[in-house]
């Protein structure tokens, strides 16, 4: 392989290098340049300050505090690291850009509100280690048509656009996104979670399972678009503005056993009839209200499920056992006034700011004064048995992680504050990579003055983010290096020469994205390639496709198809496959929302989750 003879490093600004890992101090970590956007406390993410539109979070986080990226509008995707647990309150509430995201294996615990508002998420892949979950997760995504859940996991479980715990005995929320008029409540269901309908977009008609037996509050306020709702002829109790605030809700249905409804069950409901029948609690309700009661439904009460995928009901042979929400403990909630007492951002979470004794904060919503509710010590559906003991090992397991990580940066640092050696070549600087065979996760991630790089001969693994948003001009990618990790050149805005050896096995999603070398050959520069529509590097991986064609065939040399390689060709309505793609990579096909053939695929091993996410392909048949 010819070898660059510019070799270039970035002078530091500092006497000392300090690693993107940071140093620990009194709790806090200090960070490298690049890292300057975060605030951690310990391995908390508290803050994140910056505006880039692609964030990875580093890797020592394990908790995302409350609020850290709210109301940041900038960003698109966010890459959550692998040691995560926890995501807590509104972490991500009111990041209108960010488009998707992904829960690595590491989670556990996701709180209230956490990514409500979000109204360009379309993509959520979720691990199978989830074991809480809160209320009102996905509030107002009203781009999140359905869910990729992991089929191990034993306390969620994900049917048609909406997601309950794991014997679906407890629905958590139907996704505002969902495709179709109907929704039938699947007859295991028990309980309905708060906020479990919040401002449907498509959805006219909702019919309960039988088994439902109360309507508690806040869990059909706010809907939206639905119009209709059949309680089933158990419900007998509805709770404090169950309905309230739902201008389009035009009808329910409520049966005789019905014989509890408090006085604010439909606040704010200025256009719905009570169908009822006579001499019913509901009809002396309805009249006692001023509400319009009829006896003969004017909106359908028997309808059939949507079902826009064909998806069948997951089959579960655990039993999980639930515990009761403490979220609306009855005759200790504190009223909210009908009148607006505070207005607050929609997206700012109502237990950030929470005086003693009040367990609700006041949104305006659709006009109306909301009061959402939430706790800190929120118990969650879903919870198996033997759930204490599971909690002490997970805090044995935090300290000695900690003990370890702490350890580990220290050492880390030391050795590359020992193992850098500054150099100064006229405009230019220079850096030889030391003997290590990885260059670290954001290692010179914006030096903008690192123009040249020679990656030494002993590298196998360049790190996540390693040289993202630096000043690179060009790169080689020697033999010996076998993977390219997420995002490691990724908006690196002067990268315009990049050589990958053949002997690369591995590359990661966004590793060159936002860089012009990709961006010409997309535009029909022939920078890279054979002057084809298929941009195919390293060991056979086809890196993206810039083609039209509505039917295309890939080449029969190619091994792997990249993350993202085909993500929004609309065109694509069939792909055949050669027997020699052994791996279908995370998103290749995301939003090819016509794809509806795919022809070959025998030498498939493995298809990444997500891959065809948004197209009309199932991944299971593909396997």
């Amino acid at each position: 392989m010819k070898k660059k003879t510019a070799i270039a490093i970035a002078v530091l600004t500092t006497g000392v290098l300090i690693g993107s890992c940071g140093l620990r101090y009194m709790g806090y970590h200090v960070h490298a340049k690049g890292d300057e956007e975060f605030r951690i406390d310990g391995s908390t993410l508290t803050a994140y300050l910056g505006d880039d539109t692609f964030v990875s979070i580093p890797d020592y986080v394990t908790t995302i505090g409350k609020g850290a990226f709210a109301k940041n509008t900038t960003l698109q995707s966010v890459e959550l690291p692998d040691n995560l647990e926890a995501i807590e309150y509104n972490a991500f509430g009111g990041c209108t850009a960010l488009d998707d995201v992904v829960l690595p294996e590491s989670v556990t615990k996701v709180e209230p509100g956490a990514f409500q508002g979000c109204t360009a998420l379309s993509v959520v892949e979720i691990g199978s280690q989830v074991s809480s979950w809160g209320s009102g997760v996905f509030n107002d995504c009203t781009a999140l048509k359905k869910l990729i859940l992991e089929e191990e996991n034993l306390y969620l479980t994900y049917y048609n656009g909406a997601l309950y715990n794991g014997d679906m005995t407890f629905l958590y929320q139907v996704l505002a996104g969902r495709e179709g008029e109907n929704y039938v409540m699947p007859e295991e269901v028990e309980a309905i979670d708060t906020y479990a309908f919040w401002n449907m977009q498509n959805l006219k008609n909702v019919m309960v399972s039988e088994n439902v037996t109360e309507i508690p509050s806040f869990s059909m306020s706010n809907m939206g678009s639905v119009e209709n709702v059949v309680l089933s002829s158990e419900v007998s109790t509805l709770d404090e503005k169950a309905f309230a605030n739902n201008s389009s809700l035009k009808q329910v249905a409520i049966y005789e056993k019905t014989t509890q409804i408090h006085e604010k069950a439909f606040t704010n409901c200025q256009n719905v009839k009570l169908l009822v029948t006579k001499e019913s609690e509901a009809e002396n309700y309805g009249k006692e209200k001023k509400l319009t009661v009829i006896y003969k439904a004017e909106y359908p009460i028997d309808f059939v499920d949507s079902n826009v995928y064909l998806e069948e009901k997951p089959s579960k042979t655990v039993t999980i056992t639930k515990e009761q929400h403490i979220t609306t403990e009855k005759n200790e909630e504190v009223e909210a006034s009908d009148e607006v007492s505070e207005v607050i951002g929609i997206y700012e979470h109502p237990l950030d700011v929470q005086e003693e004794g009040v367990i609700g904060k006041t949104i305006i919503a659709g006009g109306n004064a909301v009061v959402l509710i939430g706790d800190s010590d929120q118990k969650i559906y879903g919870k198996p048995a033997g759930e204490q003991k599971i909690q002490e090992d997970s805090e044995e397991e935090t300290t000695q992680v900690e003990e370890e990580t702490s350890e580990e940066e220290t050492t880390q640092v030391e050795e590359e504050i020992s193992d850098k050696k500054e150099t100064e070549k006229g405009t230019s600087e220079t850096q030889k990579e030391n003997e290590s065979q990885i260059i670290k996760e954001r290692q010179y991630y914006k030096q903008s003055s690192l123009t040249e790089y020679e990656i030494s001969e002993t590298i196998e693994e360049i790190g996540r983010l390693s040289f993202a948003r630096s000043g690179l001009t060009s790169i080689e990618i020697p033999d010996s290096v076998e993977t390219i990790g997420y995002g490691a050149f990724y908006a690196c805005e002067d990268l315009k020469e990049v050589t990958i050896s053949e002997a690369v096995k591995t590359i990661e999603t966004k590793a060159f994205a936002d860089t012009p070398w990709l961006e010409q050959w997309l535009n029909g520069a022939d920078t890279a390639g054979d002057g084809s529509d298929f941009l195919i590097v390293g060991d056979g991986i086809l890196l993206a496709y810039r083609g039209t064609e509505s039917k295309i065939e890939i080449p029969d040399y190619v091994k792997q198809v990249g993350s993202e390689a085909f993500k929004g060709h609309e065109e694509l309505t069939e792909v055949t496959i050669p027997d020699s793609v052994t791996k279908i990579n995370a998103e290749a096909f995301r939003n090819c929302k016509n794809l509806k053939s795919v022809n070959g695929c025998k030498g498939i091993k493995t298809i990444i989750r997500g891959a065809f996410y948004g197209t009309q392909i199932d991944e299971e048949s593909l396997k």
